[in-house]
């Protein structure tokens, strides 16, 4: 009598004879191929980890093949996304806005120029443009010298009136402000609205320090306490400054052979900042000014000029670096695309509300403060940011969306991570960190060539958020190399 191999013994020798054509990494996912179930253990180990069991962990993945979910915890629960939110920014501003939308800085004069002399006010009219440098202002003075005016009689004016006057963040730290990550918002924004206090010790023990601000400024000042030192009972160089004022003190200890400290300071009250780089560079380039600065409403003038920048360079430098002033400066300007001056991260925000209900999510499910993710109020789901990564990945604009994001190994966010993997160059996502929450949301293509949209959330994480990085790219590595079906 002839025994038939049972089904589950001839499946195993199958896999044994199948694995033997490919590499030990292939051969690990064999498995993956034939069970979802084996993919999903295998996570299931990963986030199970005890190490984690004080965190709230949260995964979505899901195939933009056939739409099926791969994988799935916690998924429809709330999470602080921190700059994940920014995926629910640009990815509105997308939908709302066409590809030759720009953010134009405006200068306007009134009065006349006779014999090189303007007899009356420059007026620079802001509409919260990220990517405005320095630079950009010595092309607006450049521009003024080839016109032949030597001299200003008259004020340089700022007009501030295209956003509301609200420079916070709903639910923003208080104690992050001298941060530059957390600059001050405003529709007339130079440098990021922040500054470099370069700090190098003295030549020898008892000496001062050298203290230089870029780029070069006498709108902040500088409060001198630091000493060249082998003392330790010293702390150690540091420069910050209070609450709402811009004097810097830069104090504590360097040894003399130290090299140069780098501090990043916001600056309080970016808008006359500003209009005093206007002033100094006018000055610095032999144009004379005679008034003063001061914010007021653009009436009758005459336009002179307006410097630009797209909005997919915006979008570039949000996603890709993270830029939290940028973010909230778009949110501001999509909420005045829609509803009108002045921009408002209300407006903003009932944009985006609007564009989310649009695709399918439940937005009563959702606490939206502020555009960035800075904001310890904002509460968004996995569900939700794998809703905007399917519609935008069927979007017309996927391209431009899929672009903007960092990707592994290569640059932005994730220019030093997961180098060496088959996910190197191939996962587009963006990442999210605030105190004790790591997120990332983005798409990774598997061993097979199946695109997957995922997004993995982690709030309240006790030890290093470094932790919560590997475990992330852990996940990554293992979707990478799978091959799914």
């Amino acid at each position: 009598m002839i025994k038939t191999i049972p089904s589950v013994l001839l499946l195993f020798i199958l896999l044994i004879l199948h694995a033997s054509t490919y590499s030990s990494e292939d051969t690990i996912f064999i498995a993956q191929t034939l069970e979802k179930s084996k993919l999903t253990a295998t996570i299931d180990s990963l986030l199970n980890d005890t190490l984690f069991a004080p965190s709230f962990l949260g995964l979505k993945i899901v195939s933009l093949t056939d739409g099926k979910t791969i994988y799935s915890r916690n998924s429809h629960k709330l999470f602080h996304p921190a700059s994940n939110m920014k995926l629910l920014t640009t990815s509105t501003a997308l939908n709302l806005l066409d590809s030759f939308f720009l953010f134009p800085t405006s200068v306007s004069f009134d009065g006349e120029i006779q014999k090189g002399v303007l007899y009356g006010n420059l007026y620079i009219k802001g509409s919260g443009d990220p990517l405005f440098t320095v630079k950009d202002i010595d092309s607006i003075v450049q521009r003024i010298k080839q016109a032949g005016i030597t001299s200003i009689n008259g004020n340089i004016i700022g007009d501030v009136t295209s956003m509301d006057d609200v420079f916070w963040g709903e639910g923003w730290m208080w104690d992050d402000e001298p941060e530059y990550y957390e600059a001050f918002i405003s529709p007339l924004t130079v440098n990021g609205n922040f500054v470099t206090v370069k700090v190098t010790p003295g030549k020898s023990v008892g000496d001062s320090l050298s203290i230089q601000i870029e780029p070069p400024t006498s709108f902040l000042q500088i409060m001198k306490n630091g000493i060249t030192s082998y003392d330790t009972t010293i702390k150690d160089i540091h420069a910050t400054r209070p609450k709402r004022n811009n004097v810097i003190t830069v104090s504590g200890r360097m040894f003399p052979r130290d090299t140069t400290q780098e501090f990043e300071i916001s600056v309080w009250q970016p808008e006359f900042w500003f209009l005093d780089l206007m002033r100094e560079r006018l000055i610095f380039y032999g144009i004379s000014v005679n008034g003063n600065i001061s914010l007021d409403t653009v009436t009758s003038s005459t336009q002179f000029m307006t410097i630009t920048h797209s909005l997919d360079s915006v979008l570039h430098f949000i996603n890709k670096l993270s830029d939290n002033l940028a973010s909230e400066l778009l949110l501001k300007a999509v909420g005045r695309s829609k509803f009108g001056e002045p921009g408002t991260a209300k407006k903003g925000l009932d944009v985006v509300l609007e564009y989310l209900s649009s695709i399918g999510v439940d937005t009563s499910l959702l606490i939206l403060a502020d555009g960035s993710g800075l904001s310890f109020y904002n509460q968004v789901s996995p569900d939700a940011l794998v809703k905007i990564l399917e519609h935008q990945y069927k979007s017309k604009t996927f391209k431009r969306f899929l672009e903007s994001l960092p990707t592994a190994g290569v640059d932005g966010t994730l220019t030093n991570r997961l180098k060496g993997t088959k996910a190197e160059n191939n996962l587009r996502a963006k990442t999210g960190t605030i105190s004790s929450v790591s997120t990332l949301s983005g798409y990774v293509t598997t061993a097979n060539n199946e695109l997957l949209a995922f997004s993995f959330m982690s709030n309240h994480y006790p030890k290093q958020l470094r932790d919560l990085r590997k475990l992330q790219d852990s996940i990554i590595k293992l979707l990478a190399n799978a091959k799914l079906k």
